[in-house]
């Protein structure tokens, strides 16, 4: 199944200077600044030509870049827009950027209102406070708008004041046929707003003054009536306050996780007073100890294995010694103790005598759901790919995948297969909005789509050119698996030709999308495969990951690399996505952006 029930319109990242047209109190607790100016609409910056804002989604974000209070500048270079379609961040800006949800906006007038929870210490909420008519401000994004749920019957949403401006938004874009029942907690009863909605709506108000500061926004969620029908839960707030209605949606309710959306908007910390070291104290490292750090091969082993165990995830709950958190991970005590001296010499746990708790780094990884957590245990999808690192010497003596890491044998593994095909579909899921705007589809009546994660790039095509016949092509398992990730109402108008990506089709047609595939094969196979698609389509369109060779970002550099330990292909630059083009005889390639760091490679088919 896809990622989500909502359908996603993804928007390019632009880099605006907007102007600040007035400031005012909703509350007690929320100051309003409402932006605008000419940079809302399509213009020209940085010799790029920038689209007018778009935001349909009622949790849209953008990102918002202030200034230094004390020199009034910005502490960086200003971030610029590259005809990539990108955002050129210097290094320290998107660290400085702070994320806020679109309350509203009105396309008309042009005029966008960003609600700020009022709290002491906060860069953007400490501008808006102090902001001014007339004052500029930078701004990204939104980069992507998500609609209402489809096939959800109601809606559960629930959060923080941080949360109230999305979930103010939604309920006025609630039709009447879709209720929602709500909760949200707020610090008194002088920061309740009134909001609005034609739809049936059940409100609770929740105040931390009533119960000496102690949230019970998790209580009152899992307490709330309980609609007939398919429910879709949002919820947002302080990530860890929050946290156990993942468990409780998934295991007490049972609600399907493309109905689930619980997401951390902040997160509380502690304030302690220290003094920063400095003087004859500070060393700076030597190539040696450079050296080591870079090559120890127990870190990543020892978080993978604690994950895994679920050895943070147990500590938060409470077990605090060795041998409590060995019984409650189901693990050797002896072995465990070890592990757990590692992991405080790690920096990711404390200790205090024979008691161990969570440092900030592992208290992001207690949440098992969080990005973190999944990408760093043994039996996700992510850390199931990069194993393939272990045949890299021999990848790197013969140029082919070492056997018994490569893709083809991981596939025999159990369950690989599925939570590959959900990591390819849930990229999808913002890739493929914006295809109809990278490809001009004007003449175009038939188009055959392949790749992992296809059928959300059919599911996009059908939603927004209804009169296009579109066809799923691969081999049966993969077009079921692709099939499923299309909406229930649009699955008659896509059909099925269940074959090899080797075989030609028997007709042929106006595109052919291929999403991922060529990065799958080495050059001797793509070229192949590259000709069979231009025998089938008379445009064809690859959605791929190109790369730069004169990249210094070593997270392209390890993708490259893990490429070729998979497949024997790693990441192509565009010269040799030209070469393999031309040596299949199509035509010469027309490079674009498609967002998110993907590219798109159109050339014309062998006629």
């Amino acid at each position: 199944m896809a990622a989500t029930v909502r359908e996603v319109e993804v928007f390019p990242i632009c880099i605006r200077e907007v102007e600040v047209l007035r400031v005012e109190d909703v509350t007690p607790g929320m100051r309003r600044v409402v932006v605008g100016g000419p940079a809302m609409d399509s213009h020209v910056r940085d010799g790029v030509r920038l689209p007018a804002v778009c935001t349909n989604g009622f949790d849209d974000d953008i990102k918002l870049l202030p200034v230094d209070p004390q020199t009034g500048a910005l502490p960086f270079d200003v971030p610029r827009n590259t005809d990539t379609g990108a955002v050129d961040w210097p290094a320290g800006s998107f660290q400085y950027s702070r994320t806020y949800t679109v309350r509203s906006y009105d396309p008309d007038t042009r005029e966008m209102a960003i609600d700020f929870a009022e709290h002491e210490g906060g860069l953007a909420s400490d501008w808006a406070y102090r902001a001014r008519p007339g004052e500029t401000i930078l701004m990204a994004g939104p980069k992507h708008s998500a609609s209402l749920p489809r096939e959800a019957e109601w809606m559960l949403v629930a959060g923080d004041q941080t949360a109230l401006p999305a979930i103010a938004r939604c309920l006025e874009l609630l039709p009447a046929d879709l209720p929602a029942t709500v909760v949200i907690e707020v610090a008194e009863p002088s920061h309740r707003q009134e909001l609005k909605s034609a739809a049936p709506v059940d409100i609770t108000w929740l105040y931390r003054s009533e119960s000496d500061g102690e949230s019970r926004l998790v209580e009152t969620v899992q307490a709330a009536q309980w609609r007939p029908g398919q429910p879709y839960l949002w919820v947002a707030g302080e990530a860890l306050t929050i946290k156990p209605l993942r468990r409780w949606a998934k295991q007490d309710r049972a609600i399907p996780k493309q109905f689930v959306e619980i997401t951390g908007y902040w997160r509380q910390r502690e304030i302690a007073s220290t003094e920063a070291a400095s003087g004859a104290g500070d060393v700076a490292p030597d190539a040696y100890g450079q050296l080591h750090e870079m090559s120890e091969l127990l870190p990543p082993f020892a978080i993978r294995t604690a994950v895994t165990a679920g050895v943070f995830s147990a500590i938060e709950g409470g077990a605090t010694t060795s041998a409590r958190i060995a019984a409650a991970c189901d693990t050797h005590p002896g072995a465990t103790a070890k592990l757990l001296r590692h992991l405080a010499a790690m920096d990711l746990l404390t200790v205090d005598g024979d008691r161990f708790g969570l440092t900030e780094m592992g208290e992001i990884l207690a949440d098992p759901d969080t990005f973190a957590s999944q990408a760093l245990h043994f039996g996700k999808i992510q850390t199931r790919l990069d194993m393939a690192f272990l045949g890299l010497l021999e990848t790197v003596r013969t140029g082919a995948p070492a056997p018994g890491h490569g893709f083809a044998d991981k596939a025999q593994e159990a369950g690989f297969v599925d939570d590959f095909h959900e990591e390819a579909a849930s990229g999808a899921v913002y890739r493929a909005p914006a295809l109809p705007e990278a490809v001009d589809l004007d003449g175009v009546r038939t188009v055959a789509i392949y790749g992992e994660g296809a059928g959300v790039y059919a599911d996009t095509l059908a939603r927004v050119r209804p009169e296009l016949d579109i066809a799923l092509v691969g081999l049966p398992a993969l077009n079921s698996r692709n099939a499923a990730d299309v909406a229930q109402s649009r699955r008659d108008r896509i059909r099925r030709v269940d074959q090899s990506e080797f075989t030609p089709l028997d007709s042929v047609v106006d595109l052919v999308v291929a999403v991922d595939i060529v990065d799958d094969h080495p050059d001797p196979d793509a070229r192949m495969l590259i000709g069979v698609l231009g025998g089938s389509g008379r445009r064809v369109v690859l959605v791929t990951d190109l790369l730069d060779p004169q990249t210094t970002d070593d997270h392209e550099t390890e993708s490259d690399l893990l490429r070729l330990c998979l497949y024997g292909s790693g990441r192509r630059t565009e010269a040799e996505i030209r070469a393999l083009a031309s040596d299949a005889g199509c035509g010469t390639p027309r490079f674009g952006s498609i967002g998110w760091g993907s590219t798109i490679v159109e050339f014309a088919g062998r006629e």
